[in-house]
């Protein structure tokens, strides 16, 4: 009678909790830190996010599962949402048309050395902000040039259409892996009960065995 009647008390608490949109679990005592689970009871998805106190971010994300008292946590690709930060982003304006096509690069590896290549001619970046300027001069009579830079180390080509019309381009390259640390492919499970998890301390943030987790409101 008393296990069915604390079992009731459990479900009661669950459907509480997991009527809400997404559950955030943060940990107790994180005040130099930020070590977060996000659960979304619809889709059944998760992501983890551990912040240090220097800037690095442990992230991992998923499918999960609630057996009994114990939340498992099934870690997927956790870098594919992640790598698409890096990006090519082409503003046009069809009234304001210029004559010098304005290129934005940002790249954490290589920021002092931007430049933009086109038929064996460089075009550098300003030392103060880093904007490269192309006359569009240089594309004239060519429907749709291919020009090329260098980003994360690697040799991309961009292809210019309606160069005419195009007039800003910012591209965006992000070194994710000394930002992110990814927890891919792998399974954690968390004792769960009432409004608490309860794990490992997998990144060594306290002198505890155990942490616990308390869900935001």
């Amino acid at each position: 009678m008393k296990k069915q009647f604390l079992f009731s008390i459990f479900v009661l608490i669950f459907m509480q909790l997991f009527s809400q949109d997404t559950l955030v679990f943060s940990q107790e005592n994180s005040s130099m830190f930020s070590n977060r689970y996000f659960l979304n009871p619809e889709s059944k998805t998760f992501e983890h996010k551990y912040n240090t106190d220097d800037g690095q971010l442990w992230y991992g994300e998923g499918n999960y599962e609630i057996k009994r008292n114990r939340l498992f946590l099934h870690f997927g690709d956790s870098e594919k949402a992640i790598k698409s930060e890096n990006q090519i982003t082409k503003i046009y304006d069809r009234v304001n048309k210029t004559d010098t096509l304005i290129v934005q690069i940002i790249d954490t590896q290589d920021f002092a050395f931007v430049h933009i290549k086109y038929n064996e001619e460089y075009f550098y970046g300003d030392l103060d902000n880093g904007l490269v300027k192309i006359p569009k001069s240089k594309f004239k009579d060519i429907e749709n040039p291919i020009v090329q830079t260098s980003l994360q180390g690697s040799l991309i080509s961009i292809e210019l259409t309606e160069i005419s019309e195009l007039n800003f381009i910012k591209i965006t390259g992000i070194d994710i892996n000394t930002i992110y640390h990814f927890e891919s492919n792998f399974k954690r499970n968390l004792s769960f009960k009432k409004n608490k998890l309860k794990s490992k301390d997998f990144y060594n943030t306290s002198k505890k065995k155990k942490v616990t987790f308390i869900v935001e409101e």
